[in-house]
């Protein structure tokens, strides 16, 4: 995972989390105006947001634990290959 790519995991983890606690507070607000049917309908709603909510947050952290294990590993691999001849010590004239 190159570094572009993770600053991409963890903004998109982000902005996933970002878009259901919006969906909860929504929900949330609806609970407080309405009732019968489409209060427990509303209801059910907030508990899968509640429930996708732990899931995403869950996500965050595996999506942070693995960029921080990859740029570990590139730290003791050293800089990446760039060419196939480079890892046969071929050198290129100057």
């Amino acid at each position: 995972m190159d570094p572009d790519s993770a600053s991409r995991a963890l903004r998109a983890a982000d902005e996933l989390a970002g878009l259901i606690e919006l969906a909860l507070s929504a929900a949330e607000r609806m609970e407080r105006e309405v009732h019968g049917a489409s209060y427990e309908m509303t209801d059910m709603v907030s508990a899968e947001l509640k429930r996708l909510r732990r899931l995403a947050e869950r996500l965050r952290r595996e999506t942070e634990k693995l960029v921080t294990e990859e740029r570990a590993a590139a730290l003791t691999r050293g800089h990446p290959l760039r060419r196939a001849t480079d890892h046969k010590g071929v050198s290129r004239p100057n």
